[in-house]
This record gives C-alpha cells, sequence and structure tokens, in this order.
C-alpha cells in the first residue's frame, strides 16, 4: 500500500518560497515572491532576464546545466537540491530548490521551488566552533549541547533538553542512554559514529537523525559531534539543530513532486519509475509480474451530467478503494484523466485477473453522494504479465492498454487479459 500524505495536512515554515519556470534557463514565468527574493519589485523584471544562470553562482553553472539536462532528459529524477545564488545586490543567498517537469503551453519546461536556507545554514556552520568558543555555547548557546561518554549523557544544556520536551536539563540526564533519544533506525548509526570519535578515527562528524520529543512526537536534528575532554577523560560533545519544519518540507516538496494532487496516488511520472525498476527485478530474477490499466466508465457523462466536482470525487473514492485493497508491495498510479495503472510484482496473470476482478467487486459496492442520489460507478481493467516475448516494460504497459479497451468492447465493467486477445487473433 503506498503511503500517502492527508489532503488537509497544514504546513508553516519561515523560510520563503518563490517559483519559477524555465526553459534551458530562459524565464517564462515567475511569481511575485521569486522576484522579490532576488530583490526585483516585479516578476515581469525576472522575465526580462537572458537566462536564469546569472542569479546563479557561476562555480555552480555547471551543476546547474547538467542537472536540467538530466532532469529534462529523464536521467536523473526530479528532486531536492541546493545552490549558491546571486541577488540583483550581488548578494549570495543559500537556497534548497525543488525540480520538476512541467508542461509549458504544450511543450515541456522546468519549474523551480525556491526556499531560502541562508540562515539555517549559516547557523550550522557557527556550531563548528573552535575550542576557545567551547564554554561559550555550553553556558548559553541558543543550540542544543550535550556531552556524552559512550553515549551516557554527562551534561546538556537548558537549550537540548527543551528540544526534547524536556522540563530541565537533568530530568533528560536521568537517562541512562542517548539511544533513547532517538529512533531505533538511528541506533547503528549513534554507535559507530561514536565508537569512530572515541577511536581518533575522524574529528567531526555532521549527521540528521530522527529522535523522541518526551511526550512521545518526533523531531529531527542536525548534529555536529567531536571528542573533548570532560572532567579529564575522554568525551563527545554534540551540538544539535532542531530541522523538522525543514525536513518536513523537504518530504512536502517531494511528495508534491511524486504524487497526483486530486487522489494522492503516486503520478505518471513516479509511476512510470518505479514500474521500470519493477519490471527489471522481475527479468534479472526470472519474477512474474503484472500490469493492470484502468479506465472509470462513462466518465465524460458522469462529468457533463453531474458536474466536474463529482467527478473529482469519484477519483478520490476509487483511488481510497484501490488502496484498501491492495498489498503494501502493489503500485497503484493516476495515468492521466480517468486512467490508472496498477503493478503488481511477484503475480502472474491469473492472480493479477483475480486482484482485478476483486478490485471491481470493491467498487461497485461504494457510490458518491450527489442531489439526485448516490452515483455508483464502474471500471474497466486490462491485463497483462510479462513473458519472454516482452523486453520492456513500455511493451507491458501497451500490452495491457490493448486489453483494456478489449473490456471496453466487452461492454465495460469487467476484467480483460492480454492472452485472450492474442489467442482471438
Amino acid at each position: 500500500m503506498i503511503t500517502t500524505t492527508p489532503k488537509d495536512e497544514k504546513f508553516f515554515i519561515d523560510s520563503h518560497y518563490g517559483v519559477v519556470v524555465h526553459r534551458d534557463f530562459k524565464p517564462l514565468y515567475a511569481d511575485e515572491a521569486y522576484a522579490n527574493y532576488y530583490g526585483y519589485t516585479l516578476s515581469e523584471e525576472v522575465l526580462a532576464l537572458p537566462s536564469l544562470l546569472q542569479l546563479i553562482s557561476e562555480p555552480e553553472h555547471t551543476k546547474a546545466l547538467d542537472t536540467y539536462s538530466g532532469v529534462m532528459s529523464g536521467r536523473l529524477k526530479p528532486g531536492v537540491r541546493s545552490y549558491l545564488n546571486i541577488d540583483n545586490a550581488g548578494n549570495e543567498l543559500i537556497v534548497l530548490t525543488v525540480d520538476h517537469v512541467v508542461e509549458w503551453k504544450g511543450e515541456p519546461a522546468m519549474q523551480i521551488t525556491i526556499i531560502d536556507l541562508s540562515s539555517q545554514i549559516a547557523t550550522q556552520r557557527q556550531l563548528q566552533a573552535s575550542e576557545e568558543r567551547y564554554r561559550e555555547l555550553i553556558d548559553g548557546s541558543i543550540q542544543g549541547i550535550i556531552v556524552h561518554r559512550d553515549l551516557r549523557p554527562l551534561f546538556c544544556n537548558k537549550a537540548y533538553a527543551q528540544m526534547h520536551g524536556f522540563k530541565n536539563e537533568q530530568e533528560l540526564i536521568a537517562k541512562n542512554s542517548i539511544l533513547s533519544l532517538i529512533t531505533q533506525a538511528f541506533h547503528q548509526q549513534a554507535i559507530d559514529e561514536n565508537a569512530a570519535l572515541m577511536n581518533g578515527d575522524v574529528e567531526t562528524i555532521k549527521a540528521e537523525v530522527k529522535g523522541f520529543r518526551a511526550d512521545g512526537s518526533t523531531i529531527w536534528l542536525s548534529l555536529l559531534s567531536r571528542p573533548v575532554t570532560w572532567n579529564g577523560e575522554l568525551a563527545v560533545q554534540v551540538t544539535a539543530m532542531d530541522i523538522t519544519e525543514q525536513h518536513i518540507l523537504r518530504e512536502k516538496l517531494e511528495h508534491q513532486a511524486n504524487y497526483d494532487g486530486l487522489t494522492n496516488l503516486l503520478n505518471r511520472r513516479a509511476t512510470s519509475e518505479i514500474l521500470a525498476q519493477q519490471f527489471d527485478v522481475a527479468k534479472t530474477e526470472n519474477q512474474p509480474l503484472s500490469c493492470v490499466m484502468i479506465d472509470l466508465d462513462n466518465f465524460k457523462q458522469i462529468n457533463d451530467q453531474y458536474g466536474h466536482q463529482v467527478g473529482d470525487e469519484i477519483l478520490c473514492l476509487f483511488a481510497a478503494v484501490s488502496l484498501q485493497n491492495l498489498r503494501n508491495t502493489d503500485i497503484i498510479g493516476r495515468w492521466g484523466g480517468e486512467e490508472f495503472i496498477l503493478s503488481l510484482p511477484g503475480h502472474n496473470q491469473s492472480q493479477a485477473a483475480a486482484v482485478a476482478n476483486r478490485l471491481c467487486e470493491a467498487l461497485s459496492q461504494v457510490a458518491v453522494e450527489t442531489d439526485l442520489g448516490p452515483l455508483f460507478f464502474s471500471a474497466s481493467m486490462g491485463v497483462a504479465t510479462i513473458c519472454p516475448e516482452i523486453t520492456t516494460y513500455d511493451q507491458l504497459v501497451s500490452k495491457a492498454d490493448r486489453a483494456l479497451y478489449k473490456a471496453k468492447r466487452k461492454g465495460k465493467n469487467c476484467v480483460a487479459l492480454f492472452n485472450d486477445i492474442e489467442s482471438e487473433s
């Protein structure tokens, strides 16, 4: 089953956003926030620039050009990256960007969302304090500081205790191990890093970990660890910064780049990437893999008669029912409009057909409420399974699509198999 983020999730962060769309770095669209961030009054001033490269530090031009080429060609996945930028006054800015491909006036273009991280990065750099600042940091730093020996806390300042939700430093120091402050998945990392610092293998270690607050809620911390002498013995000092909002933002932006905004299912690009990976694994390991193309029946007529809001409700209900009837390893994504694609790793044709028929039956039990009463809907599905003749995942999708049209011709609200098409020809 795909884990999704609730659509009504509220998200707040102090960083600044800005959006720009470009093709080969020629700006096509920029919102006011983007323009203001770089010192321009109007978005039209950004659109008048010959190239957005002049807003990027020159040493990073090659990185920006390579990223653009890779993402637009499909060689690289859209994602979150950091750059050193230059504003209209020549000031350096450190930004976090999320890039993905969009259609602009019928042709592909690159959309960039920027987040100003200059202050956060500057703060992180300050954590690498010299030995002379060590006592100052401990006595009054707004950053969290803890000193431990073999993961047993010896000292922490008030800021660190508050990060983890403790009333005072003594409550935290009473813990037998700082491992109780971080999630199980990061325990081995903490153990290995402590050993490396205590053995003198490294001088400093930067890391990000997921931890707990006293009330059980989660927190993400950026950590800078180094060996120190505490009461005459070797110990480890950790300086921490709460990056929970930044981490949530990164996850949210990556979610937006990979999921359909209406149904919260994977979008076409992300689904294609996963299906291609599953296809390669199935071929390499000689394992079964089935693909199901799904199309909601009479969807245009529903939109015309009941309106697009009802159509949207049907799409969302279809997504919810599908997720309830699939395994964690099954992948379902919105292929476009009212068409969806389902990948079933480890399923042969008969097993995939059983899943598709079960989904058809589940859909027949639900309805959307309208002013004219409950509106039931159905879907047609086409199944194709990997075989020696299929050498690419595109061929697998194409055969499932052909089977889907067979189901449509049979009268809709049914499942058709690609092998049945071959046997008829």
